[in-house]
């Protein structure tokens, strides 16, 4: 195994361990909000915040092709894939960056709703959209990962309905 080969594995085990710290953190988050469980609900959102800031700091010193490397959405290269490049399909960078961003809103409005109350309702409407947009995000990471595939074996039995 290469070196090279190496360092992208520790990257991509990284990310899995981001990420299930981060789905961990803010499930917990969310069904722990109410009065009863607050303490624990504070120490989860707390996490998801700290798990957020390592991974933009991660993030802006990985080198250009890390996996690490935050997401960088663009325009020209949605554009490019739907014309018919080849490549990884961009919409991955602009759900990731919607993701950190609404997340990060939900974490960051959280921590200050703890010093500044009037901040308690507006944290609870965008932990509550976060929550869709994250449903969003799992279902096209399915869609792309499986979905097309199962898309492709119906296929020939749908083109066959549509010749009778």
């Amino acid at each position: 195994m290469t070196d090279a080969h190496r360092r992208r594995q520790i990257e991509l085990a990284f990310l899995r361990l981001w990420h299930a710290a981060l789905a961990g953190g803010y499930l917990v988050a969310y069904v722990t909000g109410d009065e009863n469980t607050y303490a624990m609900h504070l120490f989860s959102g707390y996490l998801v915040l700290a798990v957020l800031a390592l991974r933009l700091i991660v993030g802006l010193f990985a080198p250009p092709k890390s996996p690490l490397r935050l997401p960088r959405p663009s325009v020209a290269k949605l554009r490019d894939w739907l014309g018919g490049a080849k490549g990884r399909n961009p919409l991955f960078a602009w759900i990731g960056a919607i993701l950190l961003a609404v997340v990060g809103l939900a974490a960051v409005s959280g921590a200050l709703a703890d010093v500044v109350t009037w901040l308690e309702d507006p944290h609870e409407a965008v932990a509550e959209a976060s929550l869709w947009f994250i449903v969003g995000h799992i279902g096209f990471v399915f869609f792309m990962y499986g979905g097309r595939r199962f898309l492709d074996r119906l296929r020939p039995m749908i083109a066959k309905e549509t010749l009778r």
